[in-house]
């Protein structure tokens, strides 16, 4: 599916322009605190990635209903006061997302899969897949709250390295 890099400018054009700075501005955010992006060419666009120490913190995927952030929220319990600060509808949507069969049942799931992301909200502790436990559609009531909680992963995986 990925084919060639894409440049940044390519891939901030194929943006909706009412998000074009929000997003230019978190990958300003994101390069000054040490990640690395990576552009690739994918079947419904483009596909950016940052990694920090070559994991990837975040990814942003377009689909017909316009462009997603999905954070890979590996240290979610550290930073629970920013997931307990979302609105109540990104807090819908992680909860109602997919239980991580691996950390339901250690062999459920793909031998090289990392295993999903722990937190609590609520009073509830929650062990969801980390491919769609933080997953969002980006827009103007979302936008904010998706750049807290990647910076919150980053400098959660900064402190521990």
């Amino acid at each position: 599916m990925a084919k060639e890099k894409g440049s940044f400018k390519e891939f901030l054009s194929a943006v909706a322009p009412e998000y074009q700075a929000f997003v230019e501005k978190l990958n300003n955010q994101l390069m000054q605190q040490g990640c690395d992006l990576v552009i690739k060419e994918a079947k419904s666009g483009y596909a950016a990635s940052y990694q920090l120490k070559k994991k990837t913190v975040m990814n942003w995927v377009f689909r017909k209903s316009g462009i997603l952030a999905r954070i890979y929220g590996d240290n979610a319990s550290r930073y629970e006061d920013i997931i307990a600060s979302l609105p109540a509808d990104m807090q819908k949507k992680m909860t109602a997302s997919r239980d991580c069969k691996r950390l339901i049942d250690p062999n459920a799931c793909s031998a090289t899969c990392v295993k999903g992301i722990v937190y609590t909200l609520n009073g509830n502790t929650h062990k969801k897949c980390r491919n769609d436990g933080m997953f969002f559609l980006l827009t103007n009531e979302t936008a904010e709250h998706i750049a807290k909680l990647v910076c919150a992963e980053v400098n959660v995986r900064k402190a521990d390295s």
